[in-house]
């Protein structure tokens, strides 16, 4: 019998290997490894079927990853949250708009979206997308503002050097004024009709979809005051009301409750026909810019503009009236005042009286201030 211990594949007695035995290790080591092996491969089936289900439950309503080409979509004035799911759905920037919708209501920032042309990517997941929209890096800039209380000659200039668009370009559509959708009130031209507002650029802008944009601002701000019926309440025309609001936008200084009591001074005005005699429309008439005082010989032009020499409104707008001033024009403030000034013209102080001594006093003033040092001499008198 032999004296080794079972398994050993050496005989201790000779020393040699014993190749059975040898062979019994290498089959049980064998019939271990394709278990392994056989366990090994059903896991990893399993498992790659189980995530391939996983990724399609996923990718099922929303794309996953960092998105693949770059592309532009513009979120238009006044577009909905769910108008803009839908153009990034239409862009292949999401993969469903309703993957945005529930991103967005899931976000309170999704309201802060702002209106203009953004740089994004194709099949981005949506709550990326939401995120490149929110950030200002992302927007394309290329806007034009029109400021308050310009006139039209003006606007024209801005707009020509934010599109490079000739300015006898823009003058020949604005010539022809009736076909640029004004409200069927409109009277005597566009002055007073492009709204002082920001605006994006068409991709490719011409001179009348540039000129578009700021009547169609125009038409959905007078809708929203009301101006027609607020004017019949008033008795007056829209398009009086118009031209008084611009008016109240050219005398107005940086006080914002001042407009509405200076629509009352030229109501009151109006009303018992006294002369409006606002400095401004001379200005206008007389193709004046860069200072608030007139001189009488200014005065004296006979001009339809000039409210020293006409009775009751101008022909027509000076500037183009900011929504406060069309406001102010509509809602006048209670009162007896026939009389303002400014006087100073830093902080915008204004004095209202009801008769002339009073008014007399605040333009002594308003001289005063003028003359306590050259830049205020320049600010009133240029």
């Amino acid at each position: 019998m032999s004296n080794r211990s079972p398994g050993e594949i050496r005989d201790p007695e000779t020393g040699k290997f014993d190749y059975k035995e040898i062979w019994y290790k290498v089959r049980a080591a064998f019939a271990v490894v394709l278990s392994l092996v056989i366990l090994g491969g059903g896991g990893w089936f399993v498992y790659s079927k189980g995530h391939d289900a996983w990724m399609e439950f996923r990718t099922a309503e929303d794309y996953i990853g960092n998105g693949v080409d770059p592309v532009q979509v513009t979120v238009p004035k006044g577009a909905t949250l769910r108008q803009i799911s839908d153009l990034l759905f239409a862009a292949n920037v999401v993969k469903t708009a309703k993957a945005f919708d529930r991103e967005a209501e899931a976000n309170a920032d999704s309201k802060k979206i702002q209106v203009g042309k953004y740089n994004l990517r194709t099949q981005l997941p949506a709550k990326t997308a939401l995120a490149m929209l929110l950030d200002p890096k992302n927007i394309v800039r290329n806007r034009v503002t029109l400021k308050d209380g310009v006139r039209l000659s003006q606007q024209v200039t801005a707009l020509s050097k934010a599109t490079g668009i000739k300015e006898s370009d823009f003058n020949a559509k604005l010539k022809d004024w009736k076909k640029l959708g004004l409200p069927t009130w409109a009277k005597n031209g566009a002055e007073g009709f492009i709204f002082p507002d920001t605006y994006e650029l068409p991709d490719k802008p011409t001179a009348a979809n540039v000129l578009k944009l700021a009547t169609d601002q125009f038409s959905l701000v007078a809708t929203d005051l009301n101006i027609e019926d607020g004017a019949k309440a008033l008795g007056y025309s829209p398009y009086q009301v118009l031209v008084m609001a611009s008016i109240i936008e050219k005398e107005a200084g940086v006080n914002d409750e001042d407009r509405a009591k200076i629509a009352r001074v030229f109501y009151n005005r109006l009303q018992q026909g006294v002369l409006l005699q606002s400095d401004a429309t001379v200005a206008y008439a007389n193709n004046i810019t860069g200072r608030v005082a007139t001189t009488n010989a200014e005065r004296q032009l006979k001009s339809p503009y000039n409210t020293y020499y006409v009775k009751g409104l101008p022909i027509g707008p000076i500037a183009s009236p900011s929504k406060k001033s069309i406001d102010a024009a509509l809602h006048p403030a209670d009162g007896d005042w026939l009389y303002f000034a400014v006087v100073n013209l830093d902080t915008g102080e204004t004095e209202f009286n009801a008769d002339k001594a009073g008014h007399d006093a605040s333009v002594a003033k308003w001289q005063a201030w003028c003359n306590q040092s050259d830049a205020n001499k320049k600010k009133c008198f240029g």
